[in-house]
């Protein structure tokens, strides 16, 4: 194969001719830790002193269903709702359902005969589902939320998730109000904040005592393993936004549930949950998360979820919500307006911005994109600022915000073009985005150093690709996962690559508006990635799913020549 440069790496490349930088802008540093999944570990949380939590599982469900790695939650429904078949190609779906061992119909199988299949590593160690799987980290890696399955089953094949809070190396059930006879209870956690030297606020989501429509439970727990099969009616129950407050010693905890869905119907399945907590200057909190519509249809499984916000109020040791306010988005919610999305889902807030995302449900240029959004509080309006960019179609989907107005996520590699719809899933790309001045990059370009004419990207004697981002703290530092690789001869093919949760720390200051100065933004010259089209169909051949990498990746790699 013809070696080459791919054109838009040399032509970036040309444009900071004139910078220079002595040291990169983020100094990589991996996240070391044991693990007994095949997949990942991907970080998933960041600790306000910087500590990293990740995720690694033993079966591979990200690929089938075109979704993050690190989001695999069987609460989210919204992830695993839409079939591969309706995103990719017939060929591409099948290998990754069952193309070999752990694909998507074991993730399946373990499913409804139960198999522990994801882990949680902080600290060098890892814990399993009857431990707990970390969601989000507090102050420091001693605190964090998140979910744990229970070791035994009420009804013979439903083991129970519960809500857990860890403080200070107590772990703390946090209950639903109200479990089933027979069964348990739904509930899981996934954001924390502090209110005081004694008690934290935990969001999430529970179940309600309404039963899920259609026999949800023992279609979702003991039902097929076809690939469009009964795994849409997980996960199972009907679920509400949740908030509780949880004393330090474990000896207090209330629970409080969202009053009303964005729109009620008794006949689907209904999901809500919070999934970020903001502190506002008047000591009050806002929860974001996503609420349930049931605009689409009114059968079971045509559920959908909104992104949304809730103003919340703690008093006497209790959260409030208050009423429920949905995000406005040009394309409306799923099943209003134009009817173009899938759904759309609130991720974090500062005192200024709420961030989240929107699935399309139409096809845009090839591809049904995901999108990231940014929701203006003042002005009360929402923004899609990587819309189409760089091409029609592309994918973006932020993760975190700090209070400094960065966000971090990640969206399709600069050089992918190829048809998504009746193809093969794009390969992602870490970037940082600023909300308030509108600048952003692709963290691939601020790991290097030195200057166009002599660049170096190589850090810690290794090669890195980051691939997503999903934690930022305040002065910058970014929990993020990489490809790493041993020599730059495997780093130009993607041969061989490890996967490694990393923290990214910030080397020089950012500029007084928060934006990366200019001459630590070096463009880093990937390899070319585009797979294109076969036979007009954008369809991967068969044969292709041989070459699938480690991490479930779908790419064939071009060489290009290694500049001086």
């Amino acid at each position: 194969m013809k070696t080459k440069l791919t054109l838009l790496a040399t032509l970036s490349m040309l444009s900071c001719a004139g910078h220079a930088a002595d040291t990169a802008f983020y100094q990589i540093s991996e996240i070391t830790g044991n693990k007994a999944g095949n997949y990942g570990p991907w970080a998933v949380a960041m600790a306000d002193d910087t500590s990293v939590a990740s995720l690694a599982v033993t079966s591979d469900w990200f690929s089938y269903f075109n979704m993050p790695p690190s989001a695999m939650d069987l609460a989210d429904r919204f992830r695993y709702m839409s079939s591969c078949s309706g995103q990719m190609s017939s060929d591409v779906c099948d290998g990754f359902w069952n193309g070999d061992a752990n694909r998507a119909k074991q993730w399946r199988v373990d499913t409804v005969t139960y198999a522990p299949q994801a882990e949680s590593i902080v600290n060098s160690t890892s814990q399993s589902e009857a431990d707990g799987i970390i969601k989000a980290l507090g102050a420091t890696s001693n605190e964090s939320v998140g979910y744990r399955i229970a070791s035994t089953s009420q009804n013979g094949y439903y083991y129970e998730r519960q809500a857990i809070a860890t403080l200070d190396g107590t772990t703390i059930q946090l209950a639903p109000p109200a479990t089933f006879d027979g069964i348990g209870g739904f509930s899981s956690a996934n954001t924390i904040k502090k209110l005081d030297d004694e008690y934290v606020l935990v969001g999430g989501t529970v179940n309600t005592t309404v039963t899920a429509p259609e026999s949800s439970l023992k279609n979702c727990y003991n039902g097929d393993i076809y690939t469009d099969g009964d795994y849409r009616y997980c996960p199972g129950f009907n679920t509400q936004a949740a908030l509780w407050v949880v004393k330090r010693d474990g000896t207090a905890t209330t629970v409080a549930t969202a009053p009303a869905y964005y729109k009620h119907d008794k006949n689907v399945i209904e999901l809500a949950s919070v999934t970020g907590l903001q502190a506002e200057s008047d000591g009050s909190y806002l929860a974001v998360g996503y609420s349930s519509t049931g605009e689409v249809g009114d059968s079971a499984l045509y559920g959908r979820n909104v992104a949304v916000y809730w103003p919340v109020t703690v008093s006497s040791g209790t959260a409030t919500f208050g009423d429920l306010k949905l995000i406005p988005l040009s394309k409306k919610a799923p099943g209003e307006g134009d009817e173009v999305l899938a759904s759309t889902w609130s991720v974090a807030a500062n005192s200024n911005y709420v961030i989240g995302n929107q699935k399309y449900s139409t096809v845009v240029s090839r591809n049904k994109p995901v999108e990231m959004f940014v929701y203006d509080r003042s002005a009360g309006t929402s923004t899609t600022p990587l819309h189409n960019k760089p091409f029609q179609g592309s994918n973006s989907e932020a993760m975190a915000i700090n209070a400094n107005n960065l966000i971090v996520g990640w969206r399709d590699e600069r050089n992918e073009t190829q048809a998504v719809y009746n193809g093969s899933p794009r390969m992602p790309e870490a970037f940082l985005y600023n909300a308030q001045t509108g600048s952003n990059w692709r963290l691939n370009d601020l790991i290097c150093s030195g200057s166009s004419a002599a660049l170096s990207c190589e850090q810690n004697g290794k090669y890195y690709y980051i691939a997503y981002a999903n934690a930022i703290a305040e002065d910058g530092t970014i929990a993020a996962t990489a490809y790493r690789y041993d020599s730059y001869a495997d780093w130009s093919a993607r041969n061989n690559a490890t996967v490694v949760p990393v923290k990214l720390t910030p080397q020089v200051a950012f500029g007084s508006d928060h934006d990366v100065p200019a001459d630590y933004v070096l463009a880093n010259p990937l390899p070319s990635s585009n797979v294109g089209q076969d036979n007009g169909s954008g369809a991967v051949p068969l044969w292709m799913l041989l070459l699938l990498a480690p991490f479930g990746l779908l790419r064939v790699r071009k060489h290009f020549k290694k500049m001086s």
